[in-house]
């Protein structure tokens, strides 16, 4: 009986490491996908040239003064920002947060030396931007769903709730709008697509998650 039990047992064991490992690399996988989608979505809404997102606000501002390309100044941010993170609470960082962080920028780069989407044809900017909004919020939706650590900006943002003891749409508005002024500030555009980018983004994003989930195969869960 003891011989059964133990065998009993490590193959509820085995059951166990594999749901662990099948849930790890679902994890993984809609890190990876998510943010390469995002930074299609960012790609398109900076060369329409009507405006951008609050953290592509002030990259393109950094850009008026340094000579680095948009997905470096990217990585370097996200890297200061998920330092500070890191000692203020490292809970919220996990492997998705250094997927994303540092993957953004790299897909960026890759993107930009590849050739695509360097520019894009006459009349064609408003269909860049509304493009690019809703690409960005179903990148950004399918990373979230890997469920895998707090993106750099999001991770900012909690910190600032934290910290002001307020809602999160209280410390997303002074983030955004920080960053939008910094960038303003330092060179970067703000115009209508600006407007376009916020308004369209986010319900883009809250249809991904809502409307993903239902799908079996988007349901992932954190692993503990």
């Amino acid at each position: 009986m003891p011989f059964f039990g133990f065998r009993k047992v490590r193959h509820k064991n085995g059951s166990e490491a594999s749901s662990i490992k099948a849930k790890v690399g679902k994890q993984l996988l809609f890190a990876l996908i998510g943010t390469f989608v995002a930074a299609i979505g960012v790609r398109l809404i900076v060369v329409s040239g009507l405006g951008a997102d609050a953290i592509s606000t002030l990259v393109l501002g950094i850009l008026q003064h340094v000579s680095l390309k948009f997905g470096t100044i990217s990585m370097l941010f996200n890297g200061i920002v998920l330092v500070i993170i890191f000692f203020y609470d490292r809970k919220m960082i996990g492997f998705g947060s250094l997927i994303n962080s540092f993957g953004l920028g790299f897909c960026l780069n890759l993107l930009d030396w590849l050739g695509l989407l360097h520019q894009i044809p006459k009349g064609m900017e408003y269909p860049s931007i509304i493009l690019g909004s809703i690409v960005f919020g179903i990148g950004t939706g399918i990373y979230l769903l890997a469920d895998a650590g707090s993106a750099a900006y999001e991770s900012l943002m909690i910190l600032i709730k934290r910290g002001l003891h307020s809602t999160v749409k209280t410390a997303r508005i002074l983030l955004d709008a920080t960053f939008f002024l910094t960038g303003f500030l330092l060179g970067g555009h703000i115009g209508f697509g600006t407007v376009i980018v916020l308004l369209i983004m986010g319900p883009s994003l809250e249809v991904t998650l809502n409307q993903l989930p239902k799908r079996k195969f988007f349901r992932v869960r954190a692993v503990k």
